[in-house]
């Protein structure tokens, strides 16, 4: 027969205790609120590609524009292309998002979109061009009720005061990672990516 000491069994006594209010917890977990992660997506490169929605075939309205900074902070300055826009149009627009620190490329966007419940991308003209650009995000997620997810959308420049063009602006683009907390339609505090395009409206 083993004979335990007192400072032992109070030791035991203790890891047991602990074990069972661990458990608890666990158990009484809100399944409602998604688990921590502590994961922030690694991105060097957005990427729009959109078409006029009255003519998709007229290639002369298609547009790609491309932010990048493959170095991250403290590097080289990102290299951003100006979104260039016809006034008077709707475009269709899809985002891509890569990580070329990989090889081969890694396709962020593809992960946001297995992991839409827990994103969404807010989009914010600045203030000269906000009543000549509108941004419509026309994806959702599997909430209940559906969120905004912001990989697919429509820039609407048909609804403007009038001005004599080019008008010029920024567009600032923020994706939101809702890490432990519920998703909602305000900004997390966590952000996976923040930049700003340049916008010259014709």
């Amino acid at each position: 027969m083993k004979n335990y000491s007192t400072r032992t069994l109070k030791y035991l006594g203790l890891a047991s205790a602990f074990l069972l209010i661990y458990g608890c917890r666990k158990n009484d977990a809100d399944p409602t609120i998604p688990p921590i992660t502590n994961t922030q997506e690694q991105i060097t490169t957005a990427i729009f590609n959109g078409f006029s929605e009255l003519n998709p075939a007229d290639s002369s309205k298609h547009f790609s524009c491309t932010w990048e900074d493959t170095d991250g902070a403290g590097g080289s300055l990102p290299q951003i292309d100006t979104l260039k826009l016809d006034s008077g149009l709707r475009y269709t627009v899809m985002l891509l998002l890569l990580d070329k620190t990989k090889t081969p490329w890694d396709t962020i966007s593809h992960e946001i979109e297995e992991r839409k419940n827990t994103h969404q991308f807010f989009y914010t003209p600045d203030n000269s061009i906000v009543d000549k650009l509108a941004v419509y995000i026309t994806d959702f997620d599997d909430n209940n009720p559906p969120l905004p997810v912001g990989l697919q959308l429509t820039f609407d420049t048909r609804n403007q005061a009038g001005y004599t063009p080019p008008a010029l602006g920024n567009l600032r683009v923020v994706l939101s990672h809702y890490d432990g907390i519920p998703k909602s339609t305000a900004p997390s505090p966590d952000t996976d990516l923040d930049i700003v395009f340049p916008v010259q409206l014709h």
